[in-house]
């Protein structure tokens, strides 16, 4: 195995986002840190009936996009391991070489690219399956906001709830998929606008393949 999974008691802030699995697999794998927060939207349930009022207990909806393991025991953290994610310059020049169709024959043997191509998709479909639902819903109802161009394409969508599409872009910022920093992205009346980077573009072509085969 390229990659020795750790235990987590290993992980510190220098390692940044690595990849999670908790043992025994039986779920796709969860990326980010330990560090990571999340939100919540909570309300208050108030019935009448007659002249009768009933408060029920509050609700809360929403996925935190945080740390999925927060309320984790010693067992349970006993069983949280990590292994680092797959080198970013790798994948970027196989999906280069995707994109262009096909390796430069002056540059790379053809081995080497195709090892790097196969370890590129095989990272996008672990991004991809790592993604809360909130986050692949928001990137499936993206909208293309003028043409794409070499380092990725500008995006909106129509804002739901307020605040909670900015959350969610800052948490794919975080991974690479989405452009963060000034500028990116933000909210202006009932839109919202964002940038996909080149690797959010094949991460929500993916998305929407999937959704058309379902």
């Amino acid at each position: 195995m390229a990659d020795q999974p750790r235990p987590f008691y290993e992980w510190h802030e220098d390692h940044g986002d690595v990849i999670w699995w908790l043992w025994p697999i039986e779920q796709a794998p969860w990326i980010g840190t330990p560090l990571d927060l999340g939100r919540a939207v909570s309300f208050d349930i108030t019935v009448q009936i007659g002249i009768d009022v009933f408060e029920l207990q509050p609700q809360k909806v929403g996925d935190t996009g945080g740390w999925p393991w927060a309320d984790a025991d010693d067992e349970m953290e006993a069983r949280l391991f990590w292994t680092p994610l797959p080198d970013g310059n790798t994948i970027d020049e196989a999906i280069r070489d995707y994109i262009r169709g096909g390796p430069d024959p002056l540059k790379d043997p053809p081995a080497m690219v195709s090892d790097g191509l196969e370890e590129g998709r095989a990272a996008i479909a672990v991004l991809t399956q790592s993604l809360s639902d909130p986050q692949k819903r928001l990137l499936c109802r993206l909208q293309p906001h003028g043409p794409a161009d070499g380092d990725g394409q500008d995006f909106t969508y129509v804002v739901e709830t307020r605040g909670f599409g900015l959350d969610t872009c800052a948490a794919l910022a975080r991974r690479g998929i989405m452009v963060g920093g000034e500028g990116y992205s933000y909210q202006n009346c009932n839109r919202g606008y964002c940038r996909l980077t080149r690797l959010g573009m094949h991460i929500r072509a993916r998305l929407l393949a999937e959704r058309r085969e379902a």
